[in-house]
């Protein structure tokens, strides 16, 4: 099936629920679902309706990091989550999600956009307003990016997760263009910050909703130079505690700051003229000038340096099993 010819559907699908959302105050149809999936497509098709929260399963890429469509996230909502319910709670849900019929659990639902508004109803303990299409996992998938997009609901690192959850589901790189109104340098640019920022450190870190891609990027270069280690990252998120994820992700690049004055602290010395010696944390290496006075002893040194190694090693084990 082209994109192409699906998107005017799948954004007149999001149009729909914002209109519906306007119109708060006319009747609604079918405010009692019929058993079973086929019943719940016809009546879902009037118009927005009320779901059971509990009739709704999660579905597709991750799109968050702080939040799941689970019993246990929903027993203690997150502090983003809290705040919505209150407002829903105050005012009414003013946009509808977006839900599908489940294939597989009859009378069940799959969420396509609105997880954060589906919790904070959860905790209320009342029904999600909803609109339900019959979109397949292509249609699906474009109408939950469009949906983020349009919203500006993502951080930029849920982007990246995002963008490499679509992929790996098998979908090409156009698609996710597609998904996230994204160019292919951006995604490009989505990828290399995915591939160089461990997903431990990053799944640490957190959404950093007031991070945007220089800090990003400023983090995957580090860590492409070896200026930090995955382990050292987490040590310091480790130290962390409670603080937020925008606070935890300006902990990291500060210590990419101390560890790369560490890592610049070498020592130089001579011990001949043409000779050098550089002694640093990562390693010690010896440069020998093959010029001048010095070329018949940088090729006698040539010719006898493994054997001067050997030796050398032969006398430190020596020493050391002595001591």
């Amino acid at each position: 099936m082209a994109m192409g010819k699906n998107k005017t559907g799948i954004m007149a699908a999001i149009t729909a629920a914002t209109e519906a959302a306007r119109d708060s105050g006319s009747e609604r149809a079918h405010r009692t679902l019929p058993k079973g999936t086929i019943g719940s497509v016809r009546a879902g098709l009037g118009g927005i309706q009320d779901i059971d929260t509990n009739l709704i399963l999660a579905w597709g890429p991750k799109d968050r990091l702080d939040i799941e469509l689970t019993a246990v996230n929903s027993a203690e909502p997150h502090e983003s989550i809290q705040d919505l319910a209150s407002s829903i709670a105050e005012a009414g849900q003013q946009v509808p999600v977006l839900l599908r019929p489940s294939k597989d659990r009859d009378g069940h639902f799959e969420v396509i956009y609105g997880q954060r508004r589906i919790l904070a109803c959860r905790q209320l303990g009342i029904p999600v307003r909803a609109l339900i299409r019959t979109l397949d996992d292509t249609d699906a998938l474009m109408a939950k990016g469009l949906e983020n997009a349009g919203r500006a609901e993502l951080s930029y690192y849920e982007r990246v997760r995002f963008a490499q959850a679509i992929l790996e589901q098998g979908y090409s790189r156009a698609e996710v263009c597609q998904a996230l109104a994204i160019s292919k340098n951006t995604l490009s640019q989505l990828e290399r910050i995915n591939r160089l920022v461990p997903s431990a450190v990053g799944e640490a870190i957190g959404a950093a909703p007031g991070a945007g891609r220089p800090k990003w990027t400023t983090l995957a270069t580090a860590f492409e130079k070896e200026q930090l280690t995955e382990q050292a990252a987490l040590g310091v998120l480790g130290r962390s505690g409670e603080l937020e994820s925008d606070t935890r992700l300006e902990l990291v690049l500060k210590e990419i700051g101390k560890r790369g004055k560490q890592e610049r602290a070498v020592e130089e010395r001579s011990p001949l003229p043409g000779v050098q010696i550089k002694s640093g944390k990562s390693g010690l290496s010896v440069t020998v000038k093959r010029a001048g006075d010095n070329t018949k002893f940088a090729n006698w040194l040539d010719q006898n340096l493994d054997q001067l190694i050997q030796d050398s090693f032969e006398r430190f084990q020596s020493e050391n099993h002595e001591g």
